[in-house]
């Protein structure tokens, strides 16, 4: 029989082996650390979406709902309002205004006509024209909040 002599193999570690594995060793380092941040990017993007994508779903489900639409019957008004009207071009249906349409063009009036008081947008003085219309006072002020009530004086009663 032969005897095979085994001898224990001894590793050497070179200072070239050494600098490869710590390059290598920080290459790893480095590739997780870019790795850790990019999921920490994923995440914060993927949080952000989340939330806009619920808050659109809510704002679908709020525009979904059938919105409340209020139809006015047009009213008849006296002859003095319907001149006045005509002149703002507001067209009549059905033989009559509605109380929007009125608003509307009294409201356009007195800024048209410059009627607003420079220090309180809100109020107005009435000109000639609409105090002859409503019967107001020339050295009164109003608001536009009053406009809807100066529109029962020309509307005229229905039997």
């Amino acid at each position: 029989m032969s005897e095979q002599t085994t001898t224990p193999e001894t590793t050497t570690t070179t200072p070239e082996t050494e600098s490869t594995v710590k390059q290598m060793l920080e290459a790893l380092l480095e590739i997780s650390a870019q790795q850790a941040q990019q999921t920490r990017e994923m995440h914060r993007n993927l949080k952000k979406l989340s939330t806009e994508v619920d808050r659109e779903q809510r704002r679908l489900q709020r525009s979904s709902k059938p919105r409340r639409t209020v139809r006015q019957r047009p009213v008849k008004v006296n002859a003095a309002m319907k001149k006045f009207l005509e002149k703002q071009e507001v067209v009549a249906e059905d033989g009559g205004y509605t109380r929007q349409s009125m608003m509307k063009a009294v409201s356009a009036y007195i800024k048209s006509k410059e009627l607003q008081i420079a220090e309180n947008r809100k109020s107005w003085k009435a000109d000639k024209e609409l105090v002859k219309l409503f019967g107001l006072e020339a050295k009164e002020t109003y608001t536009f909040m009053n406009i809807n009530g100066l529109l029962s004086r020309v509307v005229e009663k229905s039997a």
